[in-house]
């Protein structure tokens, strides 16, 4: 476990998740402001969340209203979401469907991940292109690619934007067969000019993992799978989906 402060009020949490499908490791982000506490996913379980429930509490902010963000719906970003009560839970329309669609198949597929007694529970604010939190400079925004409900948050303040699984290194996860609107998701990123940019899975990157990133969606959409590299890499992703 890395804890990292980020910004003026950042909490990076990373867990170190070598065996899960996926591999590497798998990031939260917390977010303290002056009248609420904003979490960005909750990893594979409630227990996963007492770490973050402990430095909540240490460092005197639990009285503070908490509000979850789920960046998608997939089962290593959701499952903590039951350790916290009757807490607001943010997700694209698309993130609760996905959820009623198919979360209790990745919690009996994928039980060997659970952490903890998994008790699904859906985002209960929902929205459909941009949500904002004025006072706190917060936005969340609609942002299609890896799969077709992720959503990324922008902190104004501190200029951070926790992408989820949107980027990766080194080359983006490919779970939603429209790459135009991946590639305008990340453009979106890359407008911000944010001084720092998170990903789930990648932590940190820089300016380069994005553009590499963004040039590898326009050679998918310029040339197919056969004409960038790594072909295998990609192939393995897209199993049965068409990309263009």
């Amino acid at each position: 476990m890395k804890i990292e402060r980020i910004g003026s009020r950042g909490v990076c949490f990373t867990y170190e998740d070598g065996d899960a499908p996926m591999g590497g490791n798998i990031s939260v982000y917390l977010i303290n402001t002056e009248k609420r506490i904003f979490l960005c996913d909750t990893h594979t379980g409630p227990k996963s969340m007492d770490i973050v429930k402990k430095y909540i509490n240490d460092n005197g902010w639990g009285s503070k209203e908490l509000i979850i963000f789920n960046s998608h719906s997939d089962w290593d970003h959701i499952w903590g979401n039951c350790a916290f009560g009757d807490a607001t839970i943010i997700g694209h329309e698309k993130t609760k469907e996905r959820m009623q669609e198919r979360g209790r198949y990745d919690v009996e597929r994928m039980s060997r991940f659970h952490n903890g007694e998994i008790e699904l529970k859906q985002p209960n604010l929902t929205f459909e292109s941009i949500l904002g939190f004025e006072e706190d400079e917060i936005e969340f925004i609609y942002a299609p690619g890896h799969t077709i409900d992720s959503s990324m948050c922008f902190d104004r303040k501190d200029s951070v934007v926790f992408a989820g699984d949107l980027l990766e290194h080194p080359l983006p996860f490919l779970n939603h067969h429209d790459l135009r609107a991946y590639l305008h998701s990340m453009e979106i990123i890359n407008s911000y000019s944010a001084e720092v940019i998170l990903s789930a899975h990648s932590g940190i990157v820089n300016e380069d993992l994005l553009k590499g990133n963004i040039d590898y969606v326009r050679c998918l959409l310029d040339q197919g799978a056969g004409g960038c590299p790594d072909k295998l890499h990609i192939e393995a992703i897209v199993q049965n989906h068409e990309l263009l």
